[in-house]
């Protein structure tokens, strides 16, 4: 035995509504067409065309209001659609015999009361004639419902599809960011456990920047995107962290457009770029060293760059844990929208380069 459709509480009948409004007005031209005999004879007083019409189109309507009142086009799967249509379709003779009798039963009564007959063809030409139209229009109405019940399945499914797609993005989002924190943070405690063995007065006040940075990068991680100026002030605790640790060795210049900072960008997208400028650029020289950090709007989208003096990129280089990671990001939330470019530059040292789509801005 065939399984009532899952979903069909979640399902509402109202777009059968104008349908069924459609079919009825069909079935009244019919009527108008057939009675058009009737109509046109100036000798035919106007409540006999009037009968005609109205029997039919009453005894449509009072069908469609049961039909609509019915969960019984729910109680089979759409797909396949072969047994939605076998059963139904096996209700055809008792419907098409049921419209004739009411039918012509009520124009015989009618006529009848007011003392006239009611002509028509012979019953053997009549009958099989209303059961051939009765069933070519019932096959039509069936035809109709099933697109129409087709359309909202499809819609409901692409809606559910859409709620499974964004929460899976938000899982992985999650994760991608699970995964920078400890990166972030045992490279940072590094940077502790070296000054305490030098200074501990430095490492205190690393110490005292650390947790304003633990503060700030947990409450970055609450959320898909900041405002790229919250973004650039979790970046500046990691630069003053790192200039504690490399006093005298590097000088960081920022260059921010001020029309920039509103734009969202993915939350801890730039802590591991100048993680890598200080690790590779400062950490592995003896001299001082430079990083620029630059922000602007160019072609629909932010760029914002980090480019270090004191490394550059080897032939077959690989992307470690943190870019890795951050490019996964931007593919999850923009797609080929964004990206992030690590080039040796022209004038020495390596760029990394993050674009992304311009989006509303975050006051």
């Amino acid at each position: 035995m065939h399984q009532p459709i899952a979903d069909a509480r979640l399902w509402n009948r109202s777009p059968l509504v104008p349908l069924a409004a459609l079919w009825a007005t069909l079935w009244t031209l019919v009527a108008i067409i057939e009675s058009s005999y009737y109509i046109h004879n100036p000798s035919i007083p106007p409540w006999q065309p009037l009968t005609l019409i109205l029997s039919l189109t009453c005894t449509i309507a009072l069908w469609l209001t049961f039909e609509l009142r019915s969960d019984r086009y729910l109680r089979f799967p759409l797909d396949p659609p072969r047994p939605w249509f076998l059963y139904h379709l096996r209700r055809l003779p008792m419907l098409a015999a049921g419209y004739i009798v009411i039918v012509f039963g009520l124009r015989h009564a009618v006529f009848a009361m007011a003392g006239v007959r009611y002509d028509h063809l012979p019953w053997q030409g009549q009958i099989p004639f209303e059961l051939a139209k009765a069933s070519l229009f019932y096959c039509l109405w069936l035809g109709l419902v099933f697109g129409t019940l087709s359309l909202l399945k499809s819609r409901e499914q692409s809606a559910q599809l859409d709620q499974v797609q964004k929460a899976l993005l938000e899982s992985q989002l999650a994760q991608l960011q699970a995964q920078l924190r400890p990166h972030f943070l045992f490279n940072t405690l590094n940077t502790v456990s070296s000054l305490m063995q030098i200074d501990i007065a430095r490492a205190d006040r690393v110490l005292a920047r650390l947790a304003d940075l633990l503060r700030a990068s947990l409450s970055a991680a609450s959320t898909s995107t900041v405002a790229l100026r919250q973004e650039l002030s979790l970046l500046h605790l990691y630069a003053d962290i790192m200039q504690e640790r490399f006093s005298g060795r590097v000088q960081v210049e920022w260059q921010i457009a001020e029309n920039a900072t509103a734009i969202p960008v993915p939350a801890m997208i730039l802590q591991p770029l100048l993680e890598n400028a200080f690790r590779y650029g400062i950490e592995l020289t003896t001299g001082v060293e430079n990083i620029w950090v630059v922000a602007t709007l160019a072609r629909g989208q932010l760029i914002v760059t980090i480019r270090n003096t004191g490394s550059t990129l080897r032939d077959g280089w690989r992307a470690g844990v943190g870019i890795t990671n951050c490019r996964e990001r931007l593919r999850v939330l923009y797609g080929d929208a964004a990206g992030i470019d690590l080039s040796n530059h022209a004038a020495g040292g390596v760029v990394a380069s993050v674009s992304v789509p311009l989006g509303a801005v975050i006051e």
